[in-house]
């Protein structure tokens, strides 16, 4: 398959999913024929440095842009710099991508996240095609991209979402087209648990960042109403200052024990001991991939049901246990029975390991991307001035301080 690809990256890291699960297929890309260039935002931060050696040396070549700020204007990452040096630094951006197409004769651009824009436009301006994948539900912090869905529809030929609950949701949004999926792809080396001695406690741990989404806090709660003493509660991870204090705060107050934190661990799956269980409590998924990498290293593993876990689940076979979020006696009971059977749950989590390896690959999760890559159709249309208004720097940077002058006279007058 002789293309040559070129992705729009959200961040130049590897510590979210979305960037992990797309390297994997950029390396994929390589690995089939296909000559394969990724553009990221260039902060000049050591995490950086460490992601372009990673996708060189798996063939891929990088381009680090500088940027004001590099996703929408209303995505979250506040608002660095002015109006008119945001806009200046998108528009040259741009310009910056269009010659990378042209230089190296691209036939695809994927922005590999809702939040940037771009790659659509350079992709529109030199006739290129432009897929855009998308990981991210329309609520919350991500919810003002509702408003962004017509410029989606008209500046993708094809539109991709993590599979299960978002396609269902974005496909709601796009009554005339149809929505294709994928499932975010993580690498996994699978490890031998280490083997302890027959007396060892059983643990419970918890993979991943600690933070008001991931809601280690429920996890916390529940092991407090567990009262086991011969059962630690182990999390692997860093953590969001603010909320490790809440944490911290509560296990204080209900005088809890035998509760570690044991920070970032750059290969967590080493650590686990064949008497661990898995928790994952998140408030809100796209798909989950820590619960994903938790059942191919044969764990028993407990998450709840937000919309990204089901599908995730659901996806995996229904590996494991779900329980209804915020149900804290629910998941105290699912522990506490997954404890009382911890040899058979642990059976059964190994023997499950080699069925899902072989539904969770490369090859399956990325099929449709695949397939759509070689199909030569193109859908969008011809940049024209409205759809880029919002670039016009000087028009928007005059309106804005115009608006700003407005405000400070009523609150003058209101004073």
């Amino acid at each position: 398959m002789s293309k040559t690809v070129l992705f729009i990256s959200p961040t130049g890291t590897l510590d979210n999913g979305a960037e992990i699960s797309i390297v994997n297929l950029m390396k994929f890309l390589v690995d089939k024929g296909c000559r394969v260039l990724n553009v990221f935002p260039d902060y000049k931060v050591a995490s950086q440095e460490e992601y372009r050696a990673a996708l060189q040396n798996a063939g891929i070549e990088t381009y680090g842009l500088s940027a004001v700020k590099w996703w929408w204007e209303e995505a979250p990452g506040g608002l660095p710099g002015n109006h008119f040096m945001r806009v200046n630094s998108y528009n040259k951006n741009i310009k910056d991508i269009r010659n990378i197409i042209v230089e190296n004769k691209v036939d695809l651009v994927i922005s590999n996240t809702v939040n940037v824009f771009q790659g659509a436009l350079a992709a529109a301006y030199e006739n290129v095609k432009h897929f855009w994948l998308i990981h991210e539900f329309p609520e919350g912090e991500f919810g003002y991209y509702k408003e962004k869905l017509d410029f989606i529809d008209s500046f993708s030929d094809e539109i991709f979402a993590v599979t299960g609950a978002l396609t269902e949701n974005l496909q709601n949004y796009f009554p005339k087209r149809k929505i294709y999926s994928f499932a975010p792809y993580t690498h996994i080396e699978s490890v031998e648990s280490v083997k302890t001695e027959s007396s060892y406690q059983h643990r419970i741990i918890s993979v991943g960042r600690l933070t008001e989404r991931k809601n280690q806090l429920e996890l916390i709660k529940a092991f407090g109403l567990l009262d086991k003493s011969d059962v630690d509660l182990v999390f692997l991870g860093g953590w969001d200052e603010d909320y490790k204090q809440i944490c911290d705060d509560y296990i204080a107050e209900h005088q809890l024990k035998s509760v570690s934190f044991l920070g970032h661990v750059d290969d967590p799956w080493s650590m686990i001991t064949d008497k661990d269980i898995a928790v994952f409590p998140s408030s809100m998924e796209t798909f989950g991939l820590v619960y994903v990498e938790s059942v191919l290293n044969g764990i028993p593993t407990i998450l709840s049901d937000n919309e990204g876990h089901r599908s995730a689940f659901e996806y995996m076979n229904e590996q494991g246990h779900m329980y209804h979020l915020g149900d804290l006696d629910a998941l105290t009971r699912t522990i506490s029975d997954t404890l009382a059977q911890f040899n058979q749950e642990k059976l059964e989590a190994v023997q499950a390991v080699p069925s899902l390896k072989e539904r969770y690959s490369l090859e399956r999760v990325y099929s449709t991307i695949v397939e759509k890559l070689k199909d030569s159709k193109m859908n969008h249309k011809k940049v024209n001035q409205a759809d880029v208004s919002f670039l016009n720097s000087r028009k928007a940077f005059k309106k804005c301080v115009q608006s700003a002058l407005k405000k400070l006279l009523r609150l003058k007058k209101l004073s």
